[in-house]
């Protein structure tokens, strides 16, 4: 198998086929993103996680409480 060289353009659908796909998502680059494929088409979402991410998940979920007064 092949080493994926370039990064493939994400949060988009790319055509692709699925032997490019199961490349693409075996890929140690991608181990951490959701990826799918549909109808001769991949793509690739990549989620920033981390203590950055659980804070403004925080923030928001305290304003949405205050604001319905939970």
């Amino acid at each position: 198998m092949s080493e994926l060289t370039t990064k493939l353009p994400t949060d988009t659908w790319v055509v692709a086929s699925w032997e490019e796909f199961i490349e693409m998502a075996d890929s140690p680059a991608y181990q951490k993103a959701k990826c799918y494929y549909r109808n001769g088409q991949m793509r690739i979402e990549t989620m920033s996680v981390g203590p950055a991410h659980a804070k403004d998940n925080g923030s928001i979920f305290l304003g949405v409480r205050l604001n319905i007064g939970l």
